[in-house]
């Protein structure tokens, strides 16, 4: 399917927003919870409202909210380990909701764009490797994983973070999810940062994408 032009300032619009994704402070969110599914799960199974259906996931012990935000079409909520911070993290999971975007691209074409954008923030050489369709309550999706073997983080002083803060050079890679709900495109994705790396054997592949995402899932989208 070939994107019109509306539909791909579209796409490029909501990127922005992600690849912005950790600047701001912290709100509130409600969040419902339950007993956990299997070994191994968290003792709650967070629910979060975005949009017109309902995500769900599971949130490891040990983490916690960090940020919220909705505005001009765009849902995301960001969660890191306890004793981290979004301008410095170990491990990030951020779950993003685009309203209206599912008849407008289609989950692949999200990925790849977002892939081709990701490359401005990269200091060093883009992975991006294609795991394929995959699936979340009967909702189309694609997913893939899509690092940086070497990028600067810079976060400007806001209400929230008083201090400009900007890293030495880190390796960043994680695993993306996208899957068209009914009439919104969801985004989630779980990110680690590390050791600068090289791009042939970056610490995340197809081999360990998943046992890297598997104490967050199963995802759920009703």
């Amino acid at each position: 399917m070939k994107l019109a032009l509306g539909a791909r300032v579209g796409v490029l619009q909501g990127i922005s927003v992600l690849l912005l994704c950790s600047l701001m402070g912290s709100e509130s969110v409600q969040a419902t919870s339950d007993m956990p599914r299997g070994e191994g799960y968290a003792p709650h199974n967070h629910v979060l409202p975005v949009f017109g259906q309902q995500l769900g996931f599971n949130l490891p012990s040990g983490w916690k909210q960090a940020h919220y935000e909705e505005r001009a079409g765009v849902f995301m909520a960001e969660f890191v380990p306890e004793l981290e911070a979004l301008n410095q993290w170990s491990t990030l999971f951020c779950v993003q909701g685009f309203r209206d975007m599912a008849q407008s691209v289609n989950p692949e074409q999200f990925l790849d764009a977002m892939a081709a954008t990701y490359q401005s923030s990269c200091e060093g050489e883009v992975v991006y490797q294609k795991l394929g369709n995959t699936e979340v309550d009967g909702h189309e999706g694609f997913h893939a994983i899509l690092g940086c073997t070497a990028m600067v983080n810079v976060h400007g002083a806001t209400q929230f973070n008083p201090e400009a803060y900007t890293s030495n050079p880190q390796g960043e890679i994680g695993y993306y999810t996208v899957v068209n709900g009914e009439k919104d495109l969801y985004l989630l994705h779980k990110s680690m940062r590390g050791d600068v790396f090289s791009a042939d054997k970056p610490p995340l592949q197809a081999a360990n994408s998943a046992d890297f995402i598997s104490a967050l899932g199963p995802f759920s989208l009703k």
